[in-house]
């Protein structure tokens, strides 16, 4: 469903999963973030194949997805307080293998990005000065899982917004948002009810097509289905871009 506009942005339900297994995933995950190591083995033996073939797909290559996967699922180590489980911060409202996609794919971004600057720092307006060279090291990459994708993926998705009709996004709006009918907007605006779902459905295939365009725009490295995208938003830990 589309939530708010000028900042509007995508609000996702997840589908509802089979209990049996959601129970048993979730009992699983528990089990890694109590330091069960058999239960970690199981859940990286179920997850790592489809894991590396989704980095793959989104750009990454094999040797990177392996990379990649190994200091993803040494984080799901506990190493006390000071290093607790990466898995410390999934909370259940989404498949763990959408979250660790997440996770894996924000890690395989920052690691592109540093190594694109590595050993040629991008150059300011100062760069005769020594102080200024620190300021053009790219920092260390930050343990927050989101930090790199969620802003990539919430500008392109502002972007794709801003490149509505008008009366387009007042539709959505009505229709989204507010729960208008389609039938009590064709009242309201004089126009066929044809005419107000064709506009609707056009609206969102723009939505769609323009997000990945500009996704594909900002960050060239990174190849995403419109999928992509959604399992990305389901997998937010604290609803994707609310």
């Amino acid at each position: 469903m589309i939530a708010n506009s000028p900042d509007w942005l995508v609000t996702l339900v997840p589908m509802p999963a089979d209990s049996e297994q959601e129970q048993e995933e979730s009992s699983l995950v528990e089990r890694c973030q109590d330091g069960d190591r058999e239960a970690l083995s199981e859940l990286r033996e179920r997850n790592n194949a489809s894991l590396r073939n989704i980095l793959i797909a989104r750009g990454a290559n094999s040797s990177e997805a392996e990379e990649i996967l190994a200091e993803v699922w040494a984080k799901c180590v506990p190493g006390g307080e000071q290093h607790p489980s990466l898995l410390e911060k999934f909370n259940g409202n989404c498949k763990v293998q959408n979250w660790l996609a997440r996770v894996a794919t924000n890690r395989w971004l920052d690691a592109k990005r540093q190594e694109k600057f590595r050993g040629e720092p991008p150059v300011t307006a100062d760069a005769g000065s020594r102080t200024e060279f620190f300021y053009r090291v790219p920092a260390t990459p930050k343990e927050d899982v989101d930090s790199t994708l969620v802003a990539l993926l919430r500008d392109s998705l502002k972007a794709a917004f801003a490149s509505c009709q008008p009366e387009a996004l007042v539709l959505l709006r009505l229709v989204y948002l507010h729960d208008v009918t389609q039938r009590e907007v064709m009242r309201m605006v004089g126009w066929s009810e044809s005419k107000v779902s064709r506009t609707l459905s056009q609206a969102l295939d723009h939505i769609h097509t323009e997000t990945l365009k500009q996704l594909k725009q900002r960050e060239p490295m990174l190849t995403l289905t419109w999928q992509d995208f959604q399992d990305l938003c389901e997998s937010d830990p604290g609803g994707f871009l609310s």
